[in-house]
């Protein structure tokens, strides 16, 4: 009866942390809108969902702690809550970028509307099936598609890279404001860092399917 109690309560961690996905699959969506259209009201959907993504973090460590007090598990399970633990916390610090992204249009409310490169589109879209990668990683216990995530941080990197050069060039040949140009790069980092919180949950997805740390095996040159 125990054992099967406990499996109970696995799953339900794991649909806790499918639940906190969601909801920053949504906040993203949102900030991606929320550039997109420069529609400044969306402020309140994103703060909303921000705060209910800290709500749901703590209370899937609280719930993690306890079942690992409660139940002294090995092997595998161990792996899935040290995992789940650490999923949320990357989870919830995506919408705390998004509330950046959100602060940056804000200063930059006098040039409103202007059009992003088209870099940053290529970033949003980035980043978002990171996201979607990495979560599914983790809910399918499915490592090639925390590979697949890891592989395409080096694009979203690249490109962070390429605007950062694009505009501070820009800047000094005079061929842009100035505040507009420091408003694309410091989208850009939080985008790459978003990326970077992605590619996180990947590598915890990698370690609950193979109990291998991928950044070892890269380090080493092993194939993935």
């Amino acid at each position: 009866m125990t054992e099967r109690t406990f499996d109970l309560e696995l799953n339900e961690l794991r649909e806790k942390v499918a639940y906190l996905a969601g909801i920053t699959r949504r906040v993203l969506d949102t900030s991606s809108q929320l550039l997109t259209e420069q529609d400044l009201s969306l402020r309140t959907e994103i703060v909303r969902l921000e705060k209910e993504s800290d709500l749901l973090e703590n209370g899937i460590q609280d719930k993690a702690s306890t079942l690992m007090a409660r139940y002294q598990p090995v092997a595998v399970d161990l792996r899935f809550l040290l995992a789940s633990m650490n999923i949320a916390h990357e989870l919830e610090r995506i919408p705390d970028q998004c509330l950046n992204l959100v602060q940056r249009l804000e200063e930059v409310r006098a040039f409103l509307p202007v059009k992003l490169p088209a870099e940053l589109y290529e970033m949003i879209s980035r980043v978002k099936e990171m996201l979607t990668l990495a979560i599914e990683a983790y809910l399918q216990k499915e490592d090639r598609l925390a590979s697949q995530t890891i592989g395409l941080d080096v694009f979203v990197d690249d490109l962070k890279t390429l605007v950062m050069n694009k505009y501070l060039d820009r800047v000094n040949k005079k061929e842009i404001d100035p505040p507009l140009a420091v408003f694309f790069i410091l989208l850009s980092r939080h985008l790459e860092k978003i990326g970077d919180l992605a590619k996180n949950m990947a590598e915890e997805a990698y370690y609950l399917v193979r109990g291998e740390f991928i950044k070892h095996l890269l380090t080493s040159g092993s194939r993935l």
